[in-house]
């Protein structure tokens, strides 16, 4: 099932590497409250935002969702245990943030 997103959230996921986009489509599509907010970034952006260096974001490993509380949960718990190929290991990074929910594949 795909999502429905908005242009703004499509061009998040779009930015991001192949791998990490199926993860982030597939988080979506079983935790439809959340929304994607932040994808790749520039190092300027990872700047301004206080990322750390050498952040996942800044290869487009990591997504950013934004939801309630209750969504950001669940989606923790599904991305944790989340495989998308028989290879697939899971997240490098599943981190509930109190206001979003940060993933790296």
């Amino acid at each position: 099932m795909t999502p429905r997103l908005s242009a703004k959230e499509w061009s998040i996921i779009n930015g991001l590497t192949a791998h990490t986009r199926v993860h982030a489509l597939a988080l979506l599509a079983v935790n439809p409250e959340l929304r994607p907010t932040s994808g790749r970034r520039s190092p300027e952006r990872n700047r301004a935002v206080g990322g750390v260096p050498g952040s996942y974001h800044l290869r487009g490993r990591a997504c950013d969702f934004g939801g309630s509380r209750q969504a950001i949960r669940h989606a923790l718990l599904d991305a944790n245990v989340q495989r998308v190929s028989p290879r697939c290991t899971g997240p490098e990074e599943a981190l509930d943030e109190g206001d979003h929910l940060h993933v790296a594949w």
